[in-house]
């Protein structure tokens, strides 16, 4: 099986598919709406307030590029200390802010890596020091080549379209789907969805580069449904998505005020047709999966 990092998605009909409103798409994980990056939930029960987070219960085969992951999408990582034989690790934020944002949003939508469920909390450190053994050196490299990364997306990320492929589609795919996943890393401003070369396709813009960057790394090779539907996505040569209707196919978050357009056309993706036609239990929930940051 494929190792990823999952969380809990809701599993109520009504609480699986976040609603189309009228502004920019953002996800709603909590009754406040809030999300990941500014995530501003009840602290209370989760220790006194540190940019070292104190992260257990971690599987014994962890990777350090996995538990950066963890982090990345709330700020930068500004240090990590592996602790393999007590699974655990210490991971540092480059501000409390986003250390808070972290400790919130992962108090709602609990991290689960290879059916383990993960503990993030507020530690009593107020910065790492770390040594210069094999594992610390290994954690190093990780970190400065991460890092690096998310600091080079941030001032030149190559575009905010991003084009979203779904290969094995064995369930049905829905705009809102993609909404809803996508936008646990940034805020969605316009998407369209289509069939090119027998391939159920998305293009998808983001508010800015850094959120479009950090969901091209983290949901790229992932899966929306627990063992199909495999996402492949690559940056767009476009800079912006010129959306007219607002409807199944194509929504502009910013313009609500746009016409519907003619109905949705009959699928033309024979897959597609089929997932709709014959529900599977397979397909009955948004797969659990929450990516790992993976170079």
């Amino acid at each position: 099986p494929d190792a990823h990092i999952h969380t809990s998605f809701p599993r109520g009909p009504d609480q699986l598919f976040c609603s189309v409103s009228n502004g920019p798409y953002i996800m709603n994980t909590t009754a406040n709406g809030n999300d990941s990056k500014k995530f501003k939930g009840d602290m209370r029960g989760l220790g006194a307030s540190s940019r070292v987070l104190h992260i257990r219960r971690l599987p014994s085969d962890i990777t350090e590029t996995e538990v950066i992951g963890l982090g990345l999408p709330f700020g930068d990582v500004t240090n990590l200390l592996m602790l393999k034989a007590k699974n655990q690790a210490f991971l540092e934020m480059s501000t409390e802010e986003a250390a808070q944002n972290m400790v919130g949003y992962y108090s709602t939508v609990l991290p689960i890596i290879r059916n383990q469920p993960i503990h993030v909390q507020f530690s009593n450190h107020k910065e790492l020091k770390t040594d210069n053994s094999p594992n610390q050196e290994r954690a190093q490299a990780a970190l400065r080549a991460l890092s690096s990364s998310h600091v080079d997306s941030v001032v030149s990320a190559p575009s905010t379209v991003l084009r979203v492929v779904v290969e094995n589609l064995v369930c049905p795919v829905t705009m809102d789907t993609l909404c809803q996943v996508f936008s646990k890393f940034g805020t969605v401003l316009r998407i369209i969805v289509f069939t090119k070369n027998s391939q159920f396709q998305a293009l998808l813009q983001y508010s800015d580069g850094q959120s479009a960057q950090a969901a091209k790394v983290l949901l790229d090779g992932q899966n929306l449904y627990n063992g199909c539907c495999t996402l492949r996505i690559s940056f767009s040569k476009l800079t912006t998505l010129d959306i007219k209707y607002n409807n199944e196919r194509s929504r502009d978050f910013t313009r609500p005020d746009l016409p519907s357009g003619e109905s949705m056309p009959p699928m033309e993706h024979p897959a597609m047709a089929a997932a709709f036609s014959k529900p599977r239990p397979l397909c009955l929930h948004l797969s659990t999966e929450f990516p790992s940051f993976s170079m």
